[in-house]
């Protein structure tokens, strides 16, 4: 299973951790320039009921978790990156 969540922010370089079931997953930045292809998180994640996907901002300026979505495949961006 692959869980893709989608993220927003209006500030680039802003750092933040990514949450899955209350387990720290991921700790980045935002990026906002034309070099990066996408901001989404994409894990490889066990099968599950539900999950719950937590973004917690390391500064005063908020990245929201926009949606987030899970399925059998990976996403087309996925493959191309060779993930």
């Amino acid at each position: 299973m692959y869980l893709e969540a989608v993220m927003k922010c209006d500030k680039d370089n802003t750092p933040y951790r990514v949450y899955l079931n209350n387990e720290l997953v991921t700790e980045r930045y935002f990026a906002l320039d034309e070099k990066t292809l996408s901001n989404n998180l994409q894990l490889n994640v066990t099968p599950s009921d539900e999950y719950d996907v937590r973004i917690e901002s390391l500064t005063d300026v908020p990245v929201e978790l926009i949606d987030y979505f899970v399925s059998e495949k990976k996403s087309s961006e996925q493959i191309a990156m060779g993930r």
